[in-house]
């Protein structure tokens, strides 16, 4: 784990390649201090590290405006 960083777990529904894969990348990484973004087509998830807790409002919104399902939000 990144040193000052905070681990959330992003559920995505609606991905279906790599492509969907890079446009749900692309969308998060609009988000202030994210670090790293993860995606795991598989488990439909996105797992970011970011210098804060990550707003599950405006996640859903990018999400959304993306073309995807945004299906919750968990800050580890």
């Amino acid at each position: 784990m990144l040193f000052g960083s905070v681990k959330s777990v992003v559920k995505v529904e609606g991905m279906m390649c790599e492509h969907c894969v890079a446009h749900v990348r692309e969308a998060l990484s609009k988000l202030p201090g994210v670090k790293s973004i993860d995606i795991s087509l598989q488990d439909k998830t996105a797992t970011v590290k970011s210098k804060k807790p990550l707003d599950a409002n405006q996640v859903k919104a990018l999400i959304e405006e993306a073309g995807y399902k945004f299906e919750g939000l968990e800050n580890l």
